[in-house]
């Protein structure tokens, strides 16, 4: 085991007030910006100065989210962004969602109000990670920032389980096929964008203004070179599945006086997910980074390592490595606070590996589905200045970032042992948080539902509206939301 490298007498938490929410903007030709906000767990008594509640809720968020507009009139929503799952769909049922109060704070879609709304006869059940929903596909117009796309193809939810919000969906098709064209797609072939391209920047958890850019980059928003990593193809990642999988070559820490302990050199299918809280790594990554906290204790039940809140305030980073390219995340943002609680943000998975918000949060992200690269670089914040990607094999700009470096490492420390497993050194025995609301993790498997691919109906009445969308009913619980109840009302 390594020595006490986070244990110490530390200062008093750092204060920082999380900003408000901001309006949807756009800037620049041919690129789309979004603000991504981070959103708390419904918990929001963790600390006694309004201040500080403010940053312990931020550092809860459990979930990023962005704010789109669907229909005709516009009816403003928040979806969950998932680089984990391809599909976008609305309205989840909130009696059956794992915080149903959380679920009704947000707005639901409303299809009657809706004049572009067309009702196809597919139906489907999406799984996930956490949940799943049973959805109905329909054609409607759906805004980002200032960019509108007409006769999008998104699922109305006539049941769902465990997810409190919908999603924006953002991955490849996950069985290598699209069902139809997605976000990406539309936004291609309706002009919006140049390629199947965006940026994600999710921020650390002192600063909240994170961004989703389709077809851009902004330079103020890294350090140095992006570096490009290939995409495994399906049969190179773990389970077949399409996904933004790429290779991580090893992990370590940065301890607090500048020395970095590092683990041999790895080779590790790993994809990038936005919609899962936490990151998923080997088992005996897991446990290294575990051991290296000497005060964590382990909770049998969730896999929780619970480490002392002290922890965040020291200058040690968690580190991966992906060839010649190191993103570092600092404690405070891969320490997850819930309920007084800090909670280490890895879990174990060997079958398929995640890097979830608690990597994301740190590195500055270009997913080019076209060119099938992710370019990832350390995050920063240094200003705006919006580059446009192109289209073809280099559509990528190889943009130097505009942001000072992080400091150089002072030596080197220990090895990081990843070889082997090892038991917990301590298991915790007291109350756990309860009511937690996680990102909805990875799309797992999807159900082929009726009628194929979907193909919106010309509604030129509400009986033919109500005449394609019978089997919308199909699976529906006896306790169905109330949003999803009144939707079933107007469809059928």
């Amino acid at each position: 085991m390594l020595p006490l490298i986070f244990a110490a007498s530390l200062l008093a938490p750092a204060v920082a007030a999380a900003a408000e929410r901001r309006p949807i903007i756009a800037r620049g030709d041919g690129i789309v910006r979004s603000p991504v906000n981070a959103l708390p767990n419904p918990e929001p008594k963790l600390r006694v100065r309004q201040n500080e509640i403010e940053v312990a809720n931020h550092r809860a968020g459990t979930r990023y989210a962005v704010d789109v507009e669907i229909g005709t009139p516009p009816q403003t929503l928040t979806l969950i962004l998932d680089t984990g799952s391809p599909d976008t769909w609305i309205n989840p049922a909130c009696d059956t969602a794992n915080v149903p109060d959380d679920c009704r704070a947000f707005a639901h879609f409303e299809p009657s109000k809706s004049s572009s709304l067309k009702v196809t006869d597919t139906t489907d059940i999406l799984r996930y990670g956490i949940g799943n929903a049973t959805i109905r596909y329909v054609s409607e117009t759906l805004t980002i920032g200032s960019a509108t796309i007409k006769s999008q193809m998104i699922g109305i939810a006539s049941e769902s389980h465990s997810i409190p919000l919908g999603i924006l969906g953002m991955s490849p098709p996950v069985t290598g096929v699209p069902e139809y064209p997605y976000v990406l797609d539309t936004m291609v072939d309706q002009g919006v964008i140049k390629s199947r391209a965006f940026s994600l920047d999710l921020r650390g958890v002192d600063n909240p203004n994170g961004a989703l850019i389709f077809g851009g980059v902004d330079t103020g928003k890294y350090i140095g070179e992006l570096a490009k990593l290939p995409m495994l193809t399906p049969r190179q990642s773990p389970g077949g599945a399409d996904r933004y999988y790429v290779t991580m070559t090893g992990v370590g820490l940065t301890l607090p006086d500048g020395s970095v302990t590092q683990s041999e050199e790895l080779n590790v299918p790993v994809f990038l997910d936005s919609g899962s809280t936490f990151s998923h790594l080997p088992t005996s990554i897991y446990q290294a980074f575990a051991a290296s906290f000497a005060d964590a204790q382990f909770d049998p039940e969730s896999g929780f390592y619970y480490v002392p809140c002290e922890v965040t305030e020291l200058d040690g980073t968690i580190d991966f490595y992906f060839g010649g390219k190191t993103i570092r995340v600092p404690l405070n943002d891969f320490i997850w606070e819930v309920q007084g609680f800090c909670i280490l943000g890895v879990l174990p998975d060997d079958g398929e590996p995640v890097l979830g918000d608690t990597f994301l949060r740190a590195a500055y992200v270009v997913f080019d589905q076209d060119n099938r690269n992710l370019h990832i670089a350390q995050a920063a914040n240094c200003g705006t200045n919006l580059v446009a990607i192109g289209s073809g094999t280099n559509a990528v700009p190889s943009s130097t970032g505009r942001c000072t470096e992080l400091p150089t490492p002072t030596g080197k420390g220990d090895n990081l042992n990843v070889s082997s497993t090892r038991a917990p050194a301590n298991t915790f025995t007291g109350t756990r948080p309860t009511g937690v609301v996680m990102g909805p993790g990875p799309a797992a498997s999807r159900t082929a539902g009726t009628g194929g691919v979907p193909q919106p109906t010309d509604s030129a009445s509400s009986g033919e509206k109500n005449a394609a969308g019978k089997q919308v009913q199909v699976g529906v619980a006896a306790a169905g939301a109330l949003a999803a109840v009144n939707m079933l009302a107007w469809l059928l």
